[in-house]
C-alpha cells in the first residue's frame, strides 16, 4: 500500500528525500514527502526506513484530503467534516489501521485544545526539569544538543469519549536559540517515546527558519518565524498561567471513514472551548 501511494505521488510531481540522522549512537531515519516546488509537504521519523516512510505518507494522506475537503468539496460536504465548527486541518489523522487512526485524530484534538487552554485561557502545566524527562534515547539528547536549552512541561488529561474515559498525556518542548523559540508538541494514550517526538517538532521548526524561503504572511511559517526573534513574548504568555482546576474536555464533532476501498482512514475530532491556532494576532504563541 505504501509502495502504490508514493508512485502515485511521484506521479504528481511529489518526491521523496530520505536520510540517516547523524550524530546519533543509534541509527534513525527521517523521510520527507517534497512538493513540486521544493517545500516539505510531510514528514516521518524512526528507527527503520519504512516505519519513517509509513508516517510521512499517513501525514500526506492527511493534508492532501484536508486540502481536498477545504478546496473542492461543496459546503454541506464540508460540514460532514466539521469545517463549519473549526475551518483548519486540526484534528484530522490519516493512516491504515481504523482503531489507531481514531486515537491519533483524539490525541491531534486534544493537543489543541490542552495547548489553547494554556496559552488562551492561562491554565497551569507543570514545567519539567530535564533530570526528571524519563527516556531521554540518543536521538533526543542530540536534539536537545541542537539548542542553548530545552524547557519540557507535561500535562496528564481525562478525556471523556464515547463510553470510554482516556487519560492522554500531552507534553510540550521549548527549544530555545539565541532571541528565538521554536515549540514542540506530542499527545499520547500509551507507548511511545513522548519527548522524542516534541522534540522533533522543536528540530523542525528551528530547520525551517534555517532552511527554507521566507513566505511572508503564510500560516504557520510567519508565526515560526515571529518567535524565532522573539521568544521572551512567548514566555511571558507561558508565565501567565495560574488556574490549576482544569475544564473536562468535550468532543463537539467526530467522523471517520474508509477511503480508497479501505485502502486507507481518515478521522476527525474537535473538542469544544478553544479557537483555532490561525486566528489572532501574530503574537499569539499558538501554531
Amino acid at each position: 500500500m505504501i509502495d502504490k501511494i508514493l508512485a502515485i505521488l511521484t506521479g504528481e510531481g511529489f518526491s521523496i528525500e530520505e536520510t540517516i540522522m547523524s550524530g546519533t549512537q543509534e541509527e534513525f531515519w527521517h523521510s520527507t514527502i517534497i512538493d513540486a516546488t521544493g517545500v516539505p509537504f510531510s514528514g516521518g521519523f524512526g528507527k527503520e526506513k519504512m516505519a519513517a516512510r509509513k508516517i510521512a505518507v499517513s501525514e500526506f494522506l492527511e493534508r492532501r484530503k484536508f486540502f481536498e475537503i477545504s478546496d473542492q468539496y461543496h459546503e454541506t460536504k464540508k460540514d460532514l467534516w466539521g469545517l463549519s465548527i473549526i475551518p483548519t486541518a486540526c484534528g484530522f489523522a490519516a493512516g491504515f489501521n481504523r482503531d489507531n487512526t481514531v486515537l491519533r485524530s483524539i490525541h491531534e484534538a486534544i493537543e489543541r485544545w490542552v495547548m489553547s487552554k494554556w496559552i488562551d485561557d492561562h491554565f497551569i502545566i507543570p514545567e519539567v526539569p530535564q533530570s526528571g524527562s524519563a527516556d531521554l534515547d540518543q536521538v533526543s539528547l542530540f536534539l536537545i544538543g541542537q539548542f542553548d536549552k530545552v524547557m519540557f512541561f507535561r500535562k496528564d488529561i481525562l478525556v471523556p469519549f464515547g463510553d470510554k474515559v482516556f487519560r492522554v498525556d500531552v507534553a510540550q518542548t521549548m527549544g530555545i536559540s539565541g532571541e528565538g523559540i521554536f515549540p514542540g508538541s506530542s499527545a499520547q494514550y500509551t507507548g511511545g517515546n513522548i519527548w522524542q517526538h516534541a522534540l522533533i517538532e522543536s528540530y523542525r521548526h528551528l530547520l525551517a527558519v534555517r532552511n527554507n524561503p521566507d513566505r511572508g504572511e503564510v500560516f504557520p511559517e510567519n508565526k515560526v518565524r515571529y518567535f524565532a526573534k522573539n521568544a521572551d513574548k512567548a514566555l511571558a504568555q507561558i508565565s501567565r498561567a495560574k488556574q490549576s482546576e482544569w475544564p473536562v474536555p468535550s468532543a463537539v464533532f467526530h467522523r471517520v471513514e474508509a477511503f480508497d476501498g479501505g485502502d486507507y482512514f481518515v478521522a476527525r475530532t474537535i473538542f469544544d472551548g478553544w479557537l483555532p491556532w490561525t486566528l489572532g494576532p501574530i503574537d499569539r504563541f499558538l501554531y
